[in-house]
């Protein structure tokens, strides 16, 4: 079974007292950004704090080989034009196992 790649990416908010504002005030445009991209996108939501009462980021899996695509994509996000996100991390996830995987792909 071929294996599908997915770019995530973690971003975490910034310090700062306007965060949690900038957020709200965004948040329309970035959920109306995500469904329209919703058919590149894996998963995606907001990073909590352990007690879970805080967000502190977002977690996004792009369905892409391509780095630049996805980049793109989350450049077009109102949250990252809003400069909310104080670090942006990106890993390459090759699927192998699990229930997005469709079970197992050895």
């Amino acid at each position: 079974m071929p294996r599908e790649t997915l770019w995530l990416v973690k971003c975490t908010d910034r310090e700062g007292d306007d965060v949690d504002a900038l957020r709200q005030q965004h948040m329309a445009g970035h959920l109306a950004h995500i469904e329209a991209i919703v058919d590149h996108i894996a998963m995606a939501g907001p990073l909590q704090d352990l007690s879970g009462e805080r967000i502190v980021g977002s977690m996004l899996a792009y369905r892409t080989d391509d780095l630049t695509q996805a980049k793109a994509w989350l450049d077009g996000d109102p949250y990252a034009r809003s400069g909310i996100w104080g670090t942006v991390e990106w890993s390459r996830l090759v699927l192998a196992a699990g229930t997005l995987a469709g079970g197992v792909t050895w």
